[in-house]
């Protein structure tokens, strides 16, 4: 077996997801975002207490870009920012209300859509890849 070219090929794979998933984000007609918004917006939409912070984390960006993207999806309407009441200093970002009813609708959409792509796999062929990704996912979180 070689690895190397094994690992390759599964790294493309995974360019190859990646960029299907970009290409079908979001409909512009629905909710007109860039990318990076869209990546924001799922990040708030986990529905806990998310702040600037956690967006720069979970997206590697700079804090400057981070509140950049929280000031545009505020302006647009599509985020509400409330002050942190243990940091005054900090905020938290929440969905407004019409934008929540969209991003579902669309979050919906998406897991369709990203669902289709494991039609490929038989039963078993899913579970033993669910199972291998679980493995993976776990080691990279150490």
């Amino acid at each position: 077996m070689n690895r190397s070219k094994n690992v390759e090929e599964i790294v493309e794979g995974f360019k190859l997801m990646r960029q299907h998933l970009r290409g079908s984000s979001c409909s512009v007609s629905e909710l007109p975002l860039t990318h990076s918004q869209w990546l924001a917006l799922m990040v708030i939409g986990r529905g806990h207490l998310v702040t600037i912070g956690d967006v720069k984390k979970a997206l590697g960006i700079s804090s400057s870009a981070a509140t950049q993207l929280a000031n545009t999806l505020e302006e647009k309407g599509h985020v509400i920012r409330t002050p942190l009441s243990t940091d005054a200093r900090a905020s938290v970002l929440v969905l407004s209300s019409d934008s929540k009813k969209k991003f579902e609708h669309m979050r919906t959409k998406k897991l369709k859509e990203f669902t289709k792509l494991f039609d490929v796999f038989t039963d078993d062929e899913f579970s033993t890849y669910v199972q291998l990704q679980a493995k993976l996912t776990k080691s990279i979180s150490k």
